[in-house]
């Protein structure tokens, strides 16, 4: 029912336009003969021009709303007309004038009337595109003003445009549209100096963003976007400093790789965040690269519900696997991804999604789980992350970080899997704390099944990510929401940061063509002060950080001052991508079963929950943790 009544309304539509546009046109032609008969006889008279011509000159009057028909050009939205709606009325124009004239030359064969004069077929296509074209021109222009005014209750918000690329003239475009409501585009500012002095969509180019305060009392602006979805976070925390200092309110379009993977749109503007602020230089990933390792395969992804795995499972999604199995042991995470999922299957190009709740730490729920979905690939996410908790319960960390990647590994193995990547952290280099240690073994482990395969079985080391559940940035918020202290363990601790989407892209990057035994660490650029990153989140909340209350609380039990993304003695080493090293170390006299023998001992200390004897262990097995079976 909803179909048929959506057709009859595109049909009333269509009918609409046809039943104005059409006598409109006939009545355009006619004038563009008379016009073009006029101007050729300078003639102050029409009749007297027009006269000695007729019925021969009505031709063009009887071609053309036929070819217009022929062209569709009465089913077109004209408010959102195109340069390629103009080329396609150029076209039909020209077309009909072709027609017209071979219909001229019969007519004069057979009639021999009064020869026309030849420059008529040149000046009436020239009128006829004048007056239709125009009409078009004139139609977009009244229904973008009634699309923008109506249900308009508020005067849209005069915005300086920060970026006159190809963003910054979308975002010109859908403004004027009415496809961002609220918003009405006052200028533009853009660093190249060839785009000062010049107009984009009518808009006026100020200059680079030193040009903002002059820009600002020619616009009156209230508002600046940034508009440059691929660049580096420098330039967004210039616009941001300066909007600051001129009080305008400040948003952005989302970076250029979450418009590739679906994650926004480019009219999804939104408030200038932290993760803006951090942003370096666009990742260039080779998706077709990607695509193909993925299309049309098996794949399977442990810890899909958390920030890291939810994001894999999102972007997989879009590079057409045959298969998609989520694994997860929290029931409502489960639920949740898969319910979002089930959203964007219109990304999924017919892929089976597999929601499995099943839990790493225990081996035959594994084994059940990749019997079932026979996976190519495996991307294994599930891990306890949050250092003081693994800390107290070293017991739970060493059952699922340790335990649960043997379990994974051990299925994979037995079932043949062609690929299995872990999801490490810089936590594992140098390990002071429970869940470093653990996802050292579990990094050994994967090593080690590489090496005894002969499979392409590798590691991918990184650190932080903004957004992940747990991160410091939403704790920070919600206690500059709530009005409380916000608190920092020491002024000077230092964090490597990346987002969840670039991460995961490098992962999905690494995987295409690992090495048996690989460990691959993400190029995170350089450490960022929490402290800073605080100062940041308070500036972006429109408050001034020398009035906020800062606590510092001292570090937590196994937190470090500084992370490393390196062992002293591993050497970074270029791979096919320059964003994504491989940590190479000598050989070492340990050996696999040195390894397994001492996840056997953690794993049946674990199992009785003995803690005290865990991290003694531990303590006592750090050196050995610290050593890559070669």
């Amino acid at each position: 029912m909803t179909d048929r009544s959506g057709g009859l309304l595109a049909g009333a539509r269509g009918i609409g336009r046809f039943s104005l546009l059409l006598p409109y046109d006939l009545v355009a032609t006619a004038v563009a003969v008379a016009a073009a008969l006029v101007v050729r006889f300078d003639s102050t008279d029409p009749t007297v021009s027009i006269y000695p011509y007729l019925p021969a000159a009505l031709i063009p009057i009887l071609i053309r709303p036929a070819v217009f028909i022929t062209f569709g050009l009465y089913r077109r939205e004209w408010r959102h007309a195109s340069v390629r709606d103009l080329r396609d009325l150029l076209g039909a124009v020209a077309v009909g004038s072709v027609i017209g004239l071979i219909v001229f030359g019969v007519v004069m064969l057979t009639t021999e009337p009064k020869p026309f004069p030849r420059s008529f077929f040149i000046l009436e296509p020239l009128f006829s595109v004048a007056l239709i074209a125009g009409m078009r021109l004139v139609l977009r222009t009244a229904l973008e003003h009634r699309a923008t005014s109506a249900d308009q209750v508020d005067p849209p918000i005069r915005t300086l445009v920060y970026g006159a690329g190809n963003a910054g003239a979308a975002i010109g475009r859908m403004t004027a549209s009415g496809a961002i409501p609220g918003v009405k585009v006052v200028g533009y500012l853009d660093d190249d100096p060839k785009k000062r002095g010049s107009r984009l969509l009518g808009g006026r180019v100020f200059g680079p963003l030193d040009e903002l305060p002059a820009a600002v009392r020619a616009s009156r602006a209230t508002q600046l976007l940034i508009a440059i979805p691929s660049g580096a976070g420098s330039p967004f925390r210039r616009a941001a400093t300066a909007a600051r200092e001129l009080q305008l309110a400040v948003k952005t379009v989302p970076p250029l790789r979450d418009l590739v993977t679906g994650g926004y749109r480019v009219s999804g503007i939104r408030a200038l965040s932290v993760e803006d602020l951090l942003r370096r230089d666009s990742v260039e990933i080779d998706t077709e690269e990607i695509a193909a390792s993925i299309n049309g395969a098996s794949v399977l992804v442990t810890g899909g519900g958390g920030s890291i795995g939810g994001e894999l499972v999102r972007q997989i999604l879009t590079l057409g696997p045959r298969l998609l199995t989520i694994v997860e042991h929290h029931e409502w995470t489960l639920w949740n991804v898969e319910r979002e999922i089930a959203t964007r299957h219109q990304e999924s190009d017919g892929a089976q999604i597999v929601a499995a709740l099943a839990d790493v730490r225990s081996a035959p729920s594994m084994s059940s789980v990749l019997q079932r979905s026979r996976p190519d690939i495996v991307f294994h996410a599930a891990a306890l992350k949050h250092v003081p908790y693994v800390e107290m319960y070293p017991a739970e960390g060493v059952l699922t970080n340790v335990v649960g990647t043997q379990n994974v590994l051990r299925a994979c193995e037995q079932l043949d899997v062609r690929k299995f990547v872990l999801i490490s952290t810089d936590k594992a280099v140098e390990p002071v704390s429970v869940m470093g240690q653990t996802k050292r073994l579990a990094e050994q482990l994967t090593v080690a099944a590489g090496h005894r395969t002969g499979r392409p079985y590798a590691a991918v080391r990184f650190g932080n990510v903004l957004g992940s559940s747990g991160s410091i940035v939403p704790l920070l918020q919600r206690q500059l929401d709530d009005g409380l202290p916000l608190t920092i363990t020491q002024p000077d601790a230092t964090r490597y940061f990346m987002t969840i989407s670039e991460a995961v892209s490098l992962i999905l990057q690494a995987g295409t063509k690992p090495e048996p035994g690989d460990l691959y660490v993400l190029d995170m650029g350089d450490p960022i002060r929490i402290l800073d990153l605080a100062h940041d989140l308070v500036r972006l909340n429109g408050l001034d950080p020398d009035t906020i209350n800062f606590t510092i609380t001292g570090l937590r039990p196994g937190e470090r001052l500084h992370e490393k993304l390196f062992y002293d003695d591993e050497t970074p080493e270029r791979t096919h991508h320059p964003r994504i090293l491989r940590a190479s170390r000598p050989a070492s006299s340990a050996t696999e079963a040195q390894i397994e023998a001492l996840v056997e001992d953690l794993t049946a200390l674990a199992v009785q929950q003995d803690d005290d004897r865990l991290r003694q262990m531990l303590a006592r097995s750090r050196g050995a943790i610290d050593v890559v079976t070669g």
